[in-house]
């Protein structure tokens, strides 16, 4: 800015200096030639005056000459037609005729005439100056004088000198004065300009000063405000960022935001998990990060215009389900991933719930109609047939009874709903409790059925009918698949500041394959062998219901041919 300033301040001084110089020296040369022109006229004045009636050419000649010598000035004589009849230093015979010069012509017209011009027989440039002589008797003759102008260019380049020297010392304070009118305004300026640099590189807390209240105070003002805006807005940003990342980030679905070319812009922690995404992917193309064929397809499928894409991934033992949306205006596309593999199990877990049911109460309804049937067409009548018939249905009858029971029981644990009596509970008495009741099913199969607990053991808060249930099933599961001549021990006890039950078997056990699924709904590790025992598939998952609602859980260690060990923690309130 100060050199744009100063050159400007530079091209206007420049051109009007040279201007003022070259008019003040034609004015100046102008006046000298109009001083010199009066001094000429002053010495025709005295020539005339000098001049007698009836002097003859000798005498005139004479007078010129002598007029001459007094200075430099050159006299003429010329008659009306033209002729030379004096000269004070030339020869006047040897001079043409003089009615053709300007200077001539001019004073027969005007009465005076000036002209600068070459003078061919003294060889210099001299102003010639002419009038008529103010004589009667004499009419026609014209006097002139002429005077060299190397006198007068001498004193002007003296003074052009004296004015060239004016002039470049004007020149010089100028360039001064340019020079600080230049800095003066240049100098806020600078200060605005690194204000401004400062902002542009994130600092909003500077401001430029305010050093008038001119235009460029204005700049600076409008500066200060827009710095004050942008940090507002840039603050608002940040906030909204913060936000969007700490929502993003909480998210259980993984979010990709891509722009239009497949550049990856963002991607949130569940995203990194669900894609096994790894290291800095901002910046790199979709296609070099994303390792799913199917996935690469729908988003370049999405990106070229088209349609929001669906993509389910089997990634292992998951399953990831992909949405694919567009951003308005072709911006780029959103990718939101979810874990749908519990969703997949929970759906093939109803699946096979509705076919267990299905299947757990139609065999029973199938035997039922069955033997209904066929004591309406005639087995009534046989007393034997229909006594063993009749307790075929009985059977049946109480098998569906239980299950229909247990599914009731199941759903109302299920329910979400306040079902607990919390009373004290003393762990052994419960035990002892479950042990008599089971005492006489356990001496059919001559199975041992012992008690372990603490003597010590406090009592804790728990519901009782429903710790009674859970321990129940896990005793009646015992009491079925241990083999005649086993041992089935109830122990309880402490751990960790929670009340621990244990039922313990020598029994087959339980394949290490089966394990995970034991709690299901209707699972079952021997399926004939169950529904023969009058299992009805949903105890132990009632016993992880119950377990789940004191706040504990339930687990089960076995191997095959080594028995079963199931354990229920809870908390101790």
């Amino acid at each position: 800015m100060f050199r744009k300033v100063f050159l400007t301040y530079l091209a206007i001084l420049a051109p009007a200096m040279a201007g003022f110089a070259f008019l003040a020296a034609r004015a100046v040369r102008g006046r000298v030639l109009e001083e010199v022109a009066i001094r000429l006229d002053s010495e025709l004045e005295v020539l005339g005056s000098a001049i007698g009636a009836g002097l003859s050419p000798a005498d005139l000649q004479k007078v010129i000459r002598d007029l001459g010598r007094k200075g430099e000035v050159r006299f003429t004589v010329i008659d009306a037609d033209g002729r030379v009849l004096a000269d004070s230093q030339a020869d006047a015979g040897e001079m043409g005729n003089q009615n053709d010069r300007l200077e001539v012509r001019q004073a027969r017209r005007a009465g005076r005439g000036c002209q600068i011009h070459y003078s061919e027989a003294l060889r210099l440039e001299m102003m010639y100056f002419a009038r008529p002589l103010k004589d009667e008797k004499r009419e026609g003759i014209v006097l002139r004088c002429a005077l060299p102008l190397r006198e007068v260019d001498r004193e002007l380049r003296a003074l052009y000198a004296a004015l060239a020297t004016i002039f470049l010392v004007l020149a010089a304070a100028g360039m001064g004065v340019a020079w600080f009118l230049a800095r003066w305004i240049s100098a806020p300026l600078r200060e605005i300009r690194r204000a401004a640099e400062v902002i542009a590189a994130g600092d909003f807390a500077r401001r430029a000063p305010l050093a008038s209240r001119d235009e460029i105070g204005g700049v600076a003002a409008a500066l200060n405000r827009m710095a004050e805006e942008l940090s507002s807005r840039l603050d608002r940003l940040r906030e909204e960022r913060s936000r969007l990342e700490a929502v993003l980030a909480g998210m259980r679905e993984g979010v990709v935001a891509v722009d239009r070319w497949g550049g990856i812009l963002h991607v949130n922690r569940a995203a990194r998990d669900l894609l096994g995404l790894s290291g800095e992917v901002t910046g790199l193309r979709a296609g070099e990060v994303l390792r799913f064929p199917a996935l690469e397809e729908a988003l370049r499928r999405v990106l070229e215009g088209g349609d929001p894409a669906k993509v389910v991934l089997e990634d292992g033992p998951r399953a990831l389900e992909i949405v694919v949306d567009p951003v308005a205006g072709g911006r780029g596309a959103v990718l939101v991933a979810r874990d749908v593999t519990e969703e997949r199990r929970y759906d093939r877990l109803r699946k096979e719930f509705v076919a267990n049911v299905s299947h757990e109460l139609r065999t029973p309804l199938t035997l039922i109609r069955g033997y209904v049937e066929t004591l309406r067409e005639g087995a009534l009548e046989d007393r034997e047939r229909a006594a063993g018939f009749l307790e075929t249905i009985e059977k049946n009858v109480r098998r569906l009874g239980a299950v229909v029971e247990d599914l009731l029981e199941l759903s109302r644990l299920e329910s979400g709903e306040p079902l607990l009596k919390l009373r004290p509970v003393r762990p052994r008495a419960l035990l002892e409790k479950v042990r008599e009741d089971f005492r006489p099913l356990a001496e059919k199969k001559r199975q041992t059925l012992s008690v372990v607990s603490d003597p010590d053991l406090p009592p804790f808060q728990a519901d009782p009918d429903f710790l009674e249930r859970a321990l129940r099933n896990l005793v009646d599961n015992a009491v079925k698949y241990v083999q005649e001549g086993g041992a089935i021990t109830l122990g309880a006890g402490a751990e960790e500041g929670r009340v621990v039950f244990k039922v313990i078997d020598n029994g087959p056990g339980i394949p290490r394959a089966d394990l995970p699924r034991i709690f299901e709904r209707f699972y079952r590790v021997d399926k004939s062998r169950s529904r023969e025992l009058g299992g009805t598939g949903l105890g132990l998952a009632i016993v992880k219901h119950i377990a789940q609602l004191h706040g504990g859980d339930v687990a089960v260690e076995s191997e095959p041919g080594s028995g079963c060990v199931f354990t229920i923690r809870l908390p101790r309130r």
